[in-house]
Parts: structure tokens; C-alpha cells; sequence
């Protein structure tokens, strides 16, 4: 009889079911391709993958990318790219895979969707990010979320009530994670906070966020970022995980793209926006993205900035070496991090574990960073430890 009854509940909901099964099973990285199915093509090029030139070539120190190899290495690390000037100068891969190998990217997905406003702004399909999403998404319109803005959903202020943590499979938490239809869902949601007033990262910011996208463009979020953002910077075939039965899709998480694509991104950001000499992105929307303009000092449009320092509820011992160090956090401590200034881009992805307790987010940038030639270290306050000492020869 038992039996019997939990049939029924799976076969009502089998999606879910699925879903909340194999992530019980599975740690994040680490999961089937059955997790993410139905999904979405986002389709790209297929361009060759950049061009290779030793680390002198680009005057970043051999010893420095084997140092922070070494930390990667021993602690649960898949890989490590590194990437300057539109080259790739090290990569190194503890999984048997390589450049092309696809991944879970997590919440890194959410960038595109940043990336995507400033897009559909010079395309005249968005007016301003601070006009309200109601806008675009006329459910919110009815109540006092009318005055949640664009920028808002960007900065994940909206104020909208969170679903909370994922305590077992009747949850809100695990609803929000594992079931299709979260568009619904988070229309749903009433809001719990003054709009921009309050940080707290959730889908729903994210997936609003790319529903006013489709409303403003007309088109599928995935063909309109297909044809403006991921063609153009010649990334490859990626699938997002498909949202409801009309083939709208997830854009908060979850996109299967290659590793190797998430250095094109970096790339886009490190340029203002260019890839390749080709402008992609608004250079005023890209510097727009890495400003701190919202509750969280440390938080731009779905990425993060590296100033101020944050000691007490940051994953780094010390600062970032350079100023201008923004970060993409991904699943299992998978990260992308850029430097504009050096334009250095430098991807880990990985798992996380317990004994993995002491990662340092800030090691294997600084590590970098300090090991490039032309690095010019902000002044050290009087007394501090000399940061030269840190790399051999510099």
C-alpha cells in the first residue's frame, strides 16, 4: 500500500522526483547528465579554442602558475586555466578531461543574464535598468512589488521572500531547486523587504530577471543570447535546463556549457566588454556590472568585486593582490576570476569537501598575479610584510 502511495506521488511529479533523487546521491559536480534533462540548446559556433603561448610570452613567472597548480591540485581541483591577453598560457587537468570538457557552472550562469540587459539595452529592446521589472512582468504590478527595478534583480535586492533551506523534499528550498516551473513560483512570492534594500541571493531574482529579458525582446532567452552574446564569442553548444513546457529555461543555474567558454567570458569582462577587438557588450554596462552599487559592498550584477576586503565573511586570508580582481562563484568552489588591469583570466573548477576546510579564495589569483612581470603592487601601509617576497623573483 505503501508502495503504491509513493508511486503515485512520483508519477505526479516525476521531474522533481528525479531530480531531488540523483542530488542525494550524487555531490554537485558530480552529477549525471539525467539530472539536467528536459534542457534547452544554447547554440554557439564552435570556434577553435585560443591560442597557446608559454607563460614568458605573456610575462607571467612559470614558478607562480606552478605554485598555485600545486594548491589547486591538493584540494579537490578538475582544472586550472589561465588566460592572459587573449592567450591561453597554463592549463592543467586532474580529471582526464581538458579545455572542452563540459561542466555544471552553478550560479556562474547568472552572469549571462547580466551580460544579457546591457546587451538588450543597446539593442533598444530595454530602456534603463533602474525602471521597475513590473514593466515587463506585469503580475508584479498588482502590489507593492510594482517598484522592484531591473537593478534590483541584478544586485539580488529584490526584497521578494526567499524560499529557504532544502529540508527534505517537501520543502519550499527543495521545490525551488529541483521542480520545474519556478517562473510560477517566484511570481508567486510576496515580498518580505524594502526593494534594494536587502541582499539575499536567490533563483527568483535571477529567473525574473531573464523573463523580462524574453518580454522585452520578444524572443526565447535562449535564442537571443544565442545570437548577441554566446555566437559572437565563438563559445560552443551549452544547454540550459528547461523550466516549464513552453521551453522556457533556468537562467539562475545550472547551464552545461565547456570550461574553455568560461574563459571567453572572463575575457569579455576584462575588456570592457570586447572580445577578440569586437565590441559585445556596452563598455558602460560592463563597468555598470563591476560597480558595488547595492546592500552588499562586495556584490555588483551577479558577480563579485573583490573591494573593499572582506575578513570577516569573506574565503580569502588577505586581499586580492590587484584592486580590480572581480570573481564568479560557481558550484564546489568553482571560480572565475579577472583582472582588468592585467588582463588575466584564470578559471578553477572543482569540488568542494571537508577537508578542504582552509581553501583560501585569494591564493591562486595572488599567486598570479604577483607573478606577472608588469604587476605593480598598491602600497603597502608601514610595517607590512614585503608582497615580493612572496613569489620567487619578484
Amino acid at each position: 500500500m505503501l508502495g503504491a502511495a509513493a508511486a503515485l506521488v512520483v508519477a505526479r511529479d516525476p521531474v522533481f522526483w528525479k531530480r531531488y533523487m540523483l542530488a542525494m546521491v550524487h555531490s554537485p559536480g558530480e552529477l549525471p547528465d539525467t539530472f539536467y534533462e528536459p534542457s534547452v540548446t544554447l547554440v554557439g559556433t564552435h570556434e577553435p579554442t585560443p591560442p597557446r603561448v608559454r607563460p614568458e610570452e605573456e610575462r607571467l613567472d612559470p614558478e607562480a602558475l606552478r605554485a598555485a597548480a600545486d594548491y589547486a591540485g591538493s584540494r579537490h581541483t578538475t582544472a586550472l586555466i589561465v588566460g592572459r591577453g587573449g592567450h591561453i598560457v597554463f592549463e592543467q587537468y586532474w580529471d582526464g578531461g581538458d579545455f572542452d570538457t563540459m561542466m555544471d557552472a552553478g550560479a556562474l550562469t547568472a552572469t549571462l543574464a547580466a551580460l544579457t540587459v546591457g546587451i538588450a539595452m543597446a539593442d533598444h529592446k530595454i530602456g534603463l535598468a533602474t525602471e521597475p521589472a513590473a514593466h515587463y512582468l506585469p503580475a508584479l504590478a498588482t502590489d507593492d512589488r510594482r517598484t522592484i527595478t531591473l537593478a534590483d534583480l541584478l544586485r539580488s535586492a529584490s526584497g521578494l521572500a526567499p524560499a529557504g533551506e532544502i529540508i527534505g523534499p517537501w520543502s519550499p528550498g527543495a521545490r525551488e531547486r529541483f521542480a520545474p516551473n519556478l517562473t510560477e513560483s517566484c511570481l508567486a512570492r510576496g515580498a518580505t523587504a524594502q526593494p534594494g534594500t536587502v541582499w539575499v541571493p536567490q533563483p527568483c531574482d535571477v529567473q525574473l530577471l531573464v523573463r523580462a529579458i524574453e518580454r522585452a525582446t520578444g524572443q526565447p532567452y535562449a535564442r537571443y543570447i544565442s545570437q548577441l552574446l554566446w555566437r559572437p564569442i565563438g563559445a560552443a553548444d551549452a544547454y540550459f535546463v528547461r523550466d516549464d513546457e513552453s521551453g522556457a529555461v533556468r537562467g539562475d543555474c545550472c547551464l552545461r556549457a565547456r570550461r574553455g567558454d568560461w574563459m571567453r567570458i572572463a575575457e569579455l569582462l576584462a575588456n570592457e566588454g570586447r572580445f577578440q577587438g569586437e565590441e559585445v557588450v556596452p563598455p558602460g554596462w560592463v563597468r555598470e556590472m563591476l560597480t558595488a552599487s547595492g546592500p552588499h559592498p562586495n556584490f555588483g550584477y551577479q558577480l563579485w568585486r573583490g573591494e573593499p576586503f572582506d575578513a570577516a565573511g569573506g574565503e580569502a586570508s588577505e586581499p586580492y593582490a590587484a584592486t580590480d580582481t572581480y570573481v564568479l562563484k560557481g558550484p564546489g568552489k568553482t571560480r572565475v576570476w579577472f583582472v582588468p588591469s592585467l588582463r588575466l583570466t584564470i578559471l578553477r573548477a572543482g569540488t568542494n569537501a571537508p577537508d578542504d576546510a582552509d581553501w583560501d579564495d585569494a591564493r591562486i589569483p595572488n599567486l598570479i598575479i604577483r607573478g606577472a612581470a608588469d604587476f605593480v603592487p598598491a602600497q603597502a601601509p608601514s610595517g607590512a610584510p614585503d608582497i615580493s617576497t612572496l613569489v620567487p623573483r619578484h
